[in-house]
């Protein structure tokens, strides 16, 4: 089952996903169709959504979850996700390298927001990700999580999934970004 949002209306679609298999080295592989992250039941915009809405609303974690067919506990695991992946100064400033032209970083203010750090991590997201649009980087995801974290699996290959380790963004891997060393 994959979820993925349309303006505020949850679709769940039953997909059988194909896999491959590399004649080279023998490495099974799932097939997964365009504007789709792979590994995840819940795509990025709805994990967007649904992180927005613990981190800056009123409502109750349950009732936000509920809406969109999602556990508490996954909304919960999604908000500290995102919260753990960057520092929201590093997108800021990645969002200006990338479109020096654009509007800076709106960070909601401290005690605005249940879950301040990632509410600042979305409103970074956010300006990454429209600057990427601006810019000319094509992107079929409505939210800056999903635009930034769904070019990134486009075009470098990279998956930062909720489990599985501590392995972070990098805002060096935006277009403008500082070349990395190794």
């Amino acid at each position: 089952m994959i979820a993925t949002a349309a303006v505020a209306v949850v679709e769940r679609w039953q997909l059988t996903l194909p896999l491959g298999k590399c004649s080279s080295c023998h490495r099974a592989f799932t097939c997964y169709p365009p504007g789709f992250y792979p590994r995840r039941q819940y795509q990025l915009d709805v994990v967007a959504d649904v992180v927005a809405g613990v981190a800056l609303g009123s409502a109750p974690v349950p009732q936000i979850a509920a809406a969109v067919t999602a556990s508490s506990m996954s909304a919960r695991r999604w908000t500290a996700w995102v919260a753990a992946l960057v520092h929201a100064g590093e997108l800021a400033a990645a969002a200006a390298r990338v479109d020096a032209s654009g509007a800076t970083v709106a960070l909601p203010p401290p005690r605005a927001a249940r879950h301040p750090r990632a509410a600042a991590v979305l409103a970074g997201f956010e300006a990454l990700g429209t600057a990427l649009v601006r810019v000319g980087v094509a992107a079929v995801e409505r939210t800056g999580l999903g635009r930034v974290l769904g070019w990134q699996h486009r075009r470098h290959g990279d998956v930062y999934g909720v489990v599985g380790g501590p392995r972070s963004f990098s805002s060096a891997m935006a277009p403008g970004g500082r070349p990395t060393t190794a």
